[in-house]
C-alpha cells in the first residue's frame, strides 16, 4: 500500500562569513516561513564550500517546497533571523524533490513490520519515521529479522 508522499526542498546560500558559529541546527519554532530548519554546513566542515566563505542550507518540507517563489520567500524569512545582510547572500542552488518523504499523517504508527511474508522483508523510512534516521533504523530492524530467520 502506497502511503503517499510529500515534497521537500533545500535552498543553499553562500556568504563571506557564517551568520552563526558552531555546529547547530537552527529551528523555526514560530512558523515564520517555509524553512523549518537551517544549518551552516561549513561550520561542520569548511570543505563544504569550495569557494571559501560559508555555506548555509535551509530545509523546507511539505507543500511550501513546491512554491515557485520559494527562494525569495526563504530569503525574506532568513532576513528576519539574520538581518539585512541576507540580501547579499548568493543563492547557490534550489533542490526540490516532489516525493521527498513518505506521508506520515497523525494516525501513522512508526515501527511498521519489516517482514511482510515468509521470505519477503521491506525497509525504508516509510516503515519507521520519515527521516534518514528512520530509514537506517528500519534497515537495521530488517537485517536483524533476516539474521534471525537464517539462524545467524
Amino acid at each position: 500500500m502506497d502511503p503517499g508522499s510529500r515534497a521537500a526542498a533545500a535552498v543553499w546560500f553562500s556568504m563571506p562569513e557564517a551568520p552563526v558559529r558552531g555546529r547547530h541546527i537552527l529551528l523555526d519554532g514560530t512558523n515564520s516561513g517555509p524553512a523549518r530548519n537551517v544549518a551552516v554546513m561549513t561550520e561542520v566542515s569548511p570543505l563544504y564550500a569550495s569557494h571559501g566563505g560559508a555555506l548555509l542550507v535551509a530545509a523546507i518540507p511539505g507543500r511550501d517546497a513546491l512554491d515557485p517563489a520559494l527562494e525569495p520567500t526563504v530569503r525574506k524569512q532568513l532576513a528576519g533571523w539574520f538581518g539585512a545582510g541576507v540580501a547579499d547572500w548568493e543563492t547557490r542552488r534550489v533542490d526540490v524533490i516532489s516525493h521527498g518523504q513518505p506521508l506520515q499523517a497523525p494516525h501513522f504508527h512508526p515501527k511498521q513490520s519489516v517482514r511482510v511474508d515468509e521470505s519477503i522483508w521491506v525497509c525504508g523510512d516509510h516503515r519507521d519515521t520519515a527521516s534518514i534516521q528512520g530509514a537506517l533504523y528500519s534497515g537495521r530492524r530488517t537485517a536483524e529479522s533476516v539474521l534471525v530467520q537464517l539462524g545467524v
